[in-house]
């Protein structure tokens, strides 16, 4: 059975909204651009955790793009300057509840400034998981952000409600790039909370809770790095 990428995504700073793409250059650590940057208040160094603390609820609405070997970001999706912009700072803090300091994540061994927690470098996720949760929740709205995966693989519906959990130790060949599936994708209360115009719905992670165990997507390790574009091929060995 073969599907097709139905979408791809990176988000440049660590719990902002993600910028959507149509073609993807993945190397070794994962797609170019993905995860590079974070999210710190600035009044007491803590990193942001949108899914676990209240106080960095608000992370999540504010947008964010790779521009000019950094990052641009936007309170609203309309208006976009660097982060250290003066206008744009006093906009983010509106938009958190409170100062934020963004900066670039610190090259591995570094023992600097590192992301909270760090998987395998790639998240899949497919069209057919999405349908079965919209299946079981039809007044939710399951949309793809709220799920974050760098990859939406296009898959038929199979009686397996979430495919990509098969794809586990399997190589996953997407146009010219290797993938090899590593591990489920253990969700938090990010997927609940109110993101991109996404309203709050605590019904989702409970029902991924119960139906699933918490897991909802795959984590993959890159075999052969390459270029990514919507529309390849998809196939699992």
């Amino acid at each position: 059975m073969k599907g097709k990428v139905a979408e791809l995504w990176r988000y440049p700073v660590s719990s902002m909204a993600g910028e959507q793409l149509t073609v993807a250059r993945v190397e070794a650590g994962g797609i170019a651009g993905d995860r590079i940057w974070g999210v710190l208040d600035e009044a007491t160094g803590r990193i942001a955790s949108p899914g676990r603390e209240k106080h960095f609820i608000g992370v999540p609405r504010a947008h964010v793009r790779i521009a000019d070997g950094g990052v641009a970001v936007s309170a609203d999706g309309r208006s976009w300057a660097g982060p250290e912009d003066a206008s744009m700072r006093e906009a983010l803090s509106t938009t958190f509840g409170f100062k934020p300091m963004l900066k670039p994540f610190d090259p591995i061994g570094s023992g600097g400034f590192r992301p909270r927690y760090e998987h395998a470098p790639i998240h899949l996720l497919t069209t057919a998981a999405l349908r079965s949760l919209s299946r079981e929740l039809p007044d939710s709205v399951i949309d793809t952000r709220r799920f974050r995966p760098n990859i939406l693989v296009d898959w038929p519906d199979e009686d397996e409600t979430v495919p990509e959990k098969d794809w586990i130790g399997r190589e996953i060949r997407i146009g010219e790039v290797v993938l090899r599936g590593k591990r489920p994708c253990g969700r938090c209360g990010f997927i609940t909370i109110e993101q991109d115009r996404l309203p709050v719905d605590v019904e989702i992670l409970r029902r991924v809770v119960q139906r699933h165990g918490r897991d909802f997507g795959i984590y993959c390790d890159v075999v052969f790095p390459g270029h990514v574009t919507t529309d390849a091929m998809v196939a699992v060995a």
